[in-house]
């Protein structure tokens, strides 16, 4: 089953916020039209993005100031985050999260509505009452007409 991919703040502006990671990825920093904006002067307008390829997530820094830090490491290049794995912007850290984009089981309820009918296209049940029918109406006609 695949999983969604989120990214959950755990400190900062944007603790407890999730964002999920879809496959035109999420912008990060201080410009408004970012799809994570974080409102901190030591964020840059366009700081980092996070991208979805080939089932995998990916950071790349996107030329800022300050620099984007996977698991306390400088990100250089593009590089691929795992689940756990925590992503620095500034004073601002992520984790990333797979989640199943189908409901828990234990906390969802659902209801199955029954079954509509189609009457060009009836249950074999009823073509069987019917089938019978018919016969034992041929038989009964036979043997009136062989008395």
């Amino acid at each position: 089953m695949n999983r969604v991919p989120l990214l959950v703040g755990t400190t900062g502006a944007l603790k407890g916020e999730r964002f999920q990671v879809t496959e035109g990825g999420l912008t990060i920093g201080r410009d408004p039209d970012c799809s994570v904006v974080i409102d901190d002067p030591g964020v840059s307008r366009q700081h980092a993005r996070v991208l979805l390829h080939n089932a995998a997530v990916w950071v790349q820094d996107a030329g800022s100031r300050n620099g984007v830090f996977v698991n306390g490491r400088r990100v250089t290049r593009p590089r691929q985050l795992g689940p756990g794995d925590e992503l620095s912007i500034g004073k601002h850290t992520f984790t990333v999260e797979l989640v199943s984009p189908y409901p828990d089981p234990e906390t969802s309820v659902s209801v199955v509505a029954p079954p509509v009918e189609d009457p060009r296209n009836p249950p074999a049940r009823l073509l069987l009452v019917m089938g019978l029918a018919f016969f034992a109406l041929v038989a009964a006609v036979l043997a009136l007409a062989l008395r």
